[in-house]
């Protein structure tokens, strides 16, 4: 071998440069928080998964995961505000009744949000250090529902019956 200095071959990655359109993540989120909503009122079967993961895959992959997560903090907790009023609107044993029905439905909402937003759970929460999806929504359920002033002393007298 010859005793020339070896040169360091470095292949850089190939960049796609994407022309975003300014008005993409508005109108993207948008989208994903009218399915979200749809979620919440038991209007989930027309909805296409695949699309909706698609569009949520493409709002972190272009960089607007923080936009997407607290996004959702602000539906999921829109949604939960509601729920406390229909529980603290439940009178006598339906009481009990209610916010079971309420946590079941609120339960398999937030299995198909974390469906959709699995991408984002995978990279963005993970990277960013926040709460997985399914975790921030029984946290959300705990903060507005469980603690929520009203409802709490209804639950511990109920309970202790």
């Amino acid at each position: 071998m010859s005793s020339a200095k070896r040169k360091n071959i470095k292949i850089e990655p190939f960049k796609h440069k994407v022309d975003m359109d300014p008005k993409y993540a508005e109108k993207t989120w948008r989208i994903l928080e009218h399915t979200i909503n749809e979620i919440y009122n038991h209007n989930a079967s027309g909805l296409s998964f695949e699309e909706l993961y698609r569009n949520a895959y493409n709002m972190v992959l272009h960089k607007y995961g923080e936009k997407l997560y607290y996004g959702l903090v602000t539906a999921m907790s829109v949604h939960l505000k509601e729920i406390a009023k229909a529980v603290d609107g439940a009178q006598g044993s339906l009481f009990l009744e209610e916010l079971n029905r309420k946590w079941v439905d609120h339960n398999k909402a937030l299995q198909m949000i974390r469906d959709i937003l699995m991408y984002m759970d995978r990279m963005y929460v993970t990277n960013a250090n926040k709460t997985p999806v399914y975790e921030l929504g029984l946290n959300l359920w705990k903060d507005y529902i469980i603690h929520g002033t009203k409802i709490k002393d209804r639950l511990q007298d109920a309970l202790l019956e």
